[in-house]
């Protein structure tokens, strides 16, 4: 029997310096089983690492990792358990991997996991550390059925396989942000080709007043139309989201301010969520529709004051 699903991928998320690693599996044992996977240093070598742990919180732990033949083999990494609540939440904070977190919740038929790695990271070993944590996962189901890895022995051919597919991933995520940045310099440079280009022929972008604009040769049409008829405000944004939502389509969520001219602060009353849909034609990845909302946020000034403060916050010489 299959010990769980075996190939959902992780996500990154990247705060203040800091990354977010996160996965989510659906497990066929129930959380007690899974627990002792999790924390049993005989079950944890099956998995995942050589491991000394103290069971409780505030306890000191260290993990070895065993993959021979890579740079891993030298891997250790220790710390403090900074939560112990059998069984439903383990965390560790260590000195190489961050603070990893497992939690755990009854699912029909077994256990919902959830596993986040929160690290300061690289951006080059991004790929090979989702890789990495996902292959582990894959044990961990595999492990609770009765297999150990067979370290020895043990070889990159499985790792590989995801680390190609995060890599695909990750480079379709990177063409995607760069098709909102070409959308805002486009703008910034009142040049509306060059804020339509990075549209399908077809593409459609909806306007802060709801003004919706079909077609890029239209789009660039309409742009040119208001950049020539008044002197218009220049973008600020953080990305804050890109998935992939199916092959060959991703959707991107951010945020946005407008500095006026002449000016060099924000109109807070400009503030907007904006939305990109993009699809991959021919190898290619293109704008279907980007559309920008008010971020009014009616009766909860707190969260409009606070967007406004993360935006003002990437305005040249802030801070």
């Amino acid at each position: 029997m299959n010990g769980g699903e075996q190939h959902p991928d992780g996500t990154a998320t990247h705060r203040g310096g800091r990354t977010l690693l996160r996965f989510e599996r659906r497990l066929r044992h129930p959380p007690e089983r899974v627990w002792k996977a999790l924390t049993d240093p005989a079950e944890l070598s099956a998995w995942l690492a050589e491991a000394v742990l103290e069971p409780a919180a505030g306890g000191k732990f260290e993990l070895r990792w065993l993959n021979a033949g890579d740079a891993a083999e030298e891997t250790t990494a220790r710390g403090t358990v900074t939560a112990f609540d059998p069984p439903r939440l383990l965390e560790l904070d260590s000195d190489v991997h961050g603070r990893l977190r497992w939690e755990l919740s009854p699912a029909p038929e077994g256990t919902h996991l959830v596993f986040t790695s929160d690290v300061r990271l690289p951006g080059e070993y991004l790929v090979q550390t989702l890789a990495g944590w996902h292959l582990h996962l894959d044990y961990l189901a595999e492990a609770l059925d009765g297999a150990r890895v067979d370290w020895p022995n043990w070889t990159t051919g499985r790792w590989q396989v995801h680390h190609d597919r995060y890599a695909g991933r990750l480079g379709a995520l990177d063409a995607v942000r760069a098709l909102y940045r070409r959308i805002l310099d486009g703008w910034n440079a009142r040049d509306g080709a060059a804020f339509a280009a990075p549209f399908r022929d077809d593409g459609e972008t909806i306007g802060f007043d709801g003004t919706l604009h079909s077609g890029r040769e239209r789009i660039a049409a309409q742009l040119d139309e208001i950049f020539a008829g008044h002197p218009t405000a220049r973008y600020v944004a953080r990305v804050r989201d890109v998935r992939l939502i199916g092959p060959g389509a991703a959707v991107l969520r951010a945020v946005a301010g407008m500095v006026p001219p002449g000016s060099a602060d924000l109109d807070p009353a400009a503030n907007s969520v904006q939305t990109l849909t993009a699809s991959q034609l021919m190898g290619e990845w293109r704008v279907a529709l980007f559309q920008n909302t008010p971020a009014a946020y009616h009766g909860r000034p707190e969260e409009a004051d606070a967007l406004t403060a993360e935006l003002r916050a990437l305005l040249p010489g802030d801070g």
